[in-house]
């Protein structure tokens, strides 16, 4: 029996933080394969700068070219005007038949969980791993409709590269861990979660599309196979 995770978000783009958190998942969790799903548009993420499903997926392709253990969903994973995180869940389980399943998830937005479509379904379906995450009062937290309902994991206004409370932000995760635990026992739902075994990644997605504007540097904040990408199709700008 395999290991397989999930790694879901907009991705727009991706940055060290989801690199990060997909590499720390695999090696504490032994997994055998990590399947990064790029949501398509969800209407509630909307912006004129949003760079399309393609780029995105080229991004993300060149990003995790260099690790054979890291996938790229296909494009039916997530099909136009569905993103639900149920139907992409059972469209690969049927690709992997038999293995066991983990969602890597940011504890904000795990936060979200009993809200998404089917959670009562979803929740029971794989383990879920949780990357500490600062909460943040202006997170654009999508409910069900966006793959993983992640608020763009690592999308927050701060842009700070790492936080220096990484042993409060772990215990913050395990709260949030326990919450949701209990929020999903109320619907007669248990659910398996572990918090990750790093420091909580404050990089975020709207900071370097902001940097782009500004014609600032993005070295060290995405993988410089990003970078060049970027550049050369003159994205956020």
């Amino acid at each position: 029996m395999g290991k397989i995770a999930i790694l879901g978000g907009t991705f727009d783009p991706v940055h060290w933080g989801h690199v990060l958190a997909a590499e720390t998942a695999a090696s504490q969790f032994s997994l055998d394969r990590v399947i990064w799903v790029p949501d398509r548009s969800p209407p509630h993420k909307w912006r004129p700068d949003l760079a399309s499903f393609d780029r995105r997926r080229e991004m993300l392709a060149l990003a995790i070219a260099d690790r054979p253990d890291f996938l790229l969903s296909p494009p039916e994973a997530n099909p136009s005007g569905s993103s639900f995180a149920i139907d992409t869940l059972l469209y690969l389980q049927k690709l992997y038949p038999g293995d066991m399943w983990y969602w890597i998830i940011g504890s904000d937005a795990l936060l979200t969980l009993p809200k998404w479509h089917r959670c009562g379904e979803i929740a029971g379906l794989c383990d879920w791993l949780v990357a500490p995450r600062r909460s943040q009062g202006d997170r654009e937290t999508g409910e069900s409709e966006e793959i993983g309902g992640s608020s763009e994991w690592g999308d927050c206004a701060s842009g700070k590269p790492i936080d220096s409370g990484g042993d409060r932000m772990q215990v913050q995760a395990n709260a949030v861990g326990r919450r949701v635990a209990e929020q999903m026992a109320l619907l007669d739902v248990e659910i398996r979660w572990e918090v990750l075994s790093m420091p909580a990644i404050e990089i975020s997605s709207s900071h370097i599309r902001r940097c782009c504007a500004e014609s600032r540097n993005l070295r060290y904040l995405v993988p410089e196979v990003v970078r060049t990408y970027i550049a050369a199709h003159q994205l956020y700008q």
